[in-house]
């Protein structure tokens, strides 16, 4: 998979996408902290460092964009 940083910005053609597709803000955030394998939780907590949200929310939040990346063949999860 092809995938570039820009500014404020992760650009990420998967293999076999018709097109790129664009993570901007938290997205980017996601794809950077998933250089290294983690889980939802991990994710979370990390989150709930940077962003005073509420944990439920953020959950909810990252794990559609998860799903999205999943099904897009960009990422494999892992064991929790």
């Amino acid at each position: 998979m092809l995938w570039r940083h820009a500014i404020d910005v992760v650009v990420i053609l998967p293999d076999g996408a018709p097109e790129p597709v664009s993570l901007a803000g938290t997205g980017a955030m996601v794809w950077e902290l998933l250089a290294e394998p983690a889980t939802l939780s991990e994710l979370v907590a990390t989150f709930t460092e940077v962003y005073p949200e509420d944990p439920a929310t953020i959950a909810r939040d990252v794990a559609a964009l998860l799903e999205s990346l999943e099904s897009l063949d960009a990422i494999e999860p892992v064991e929790s």
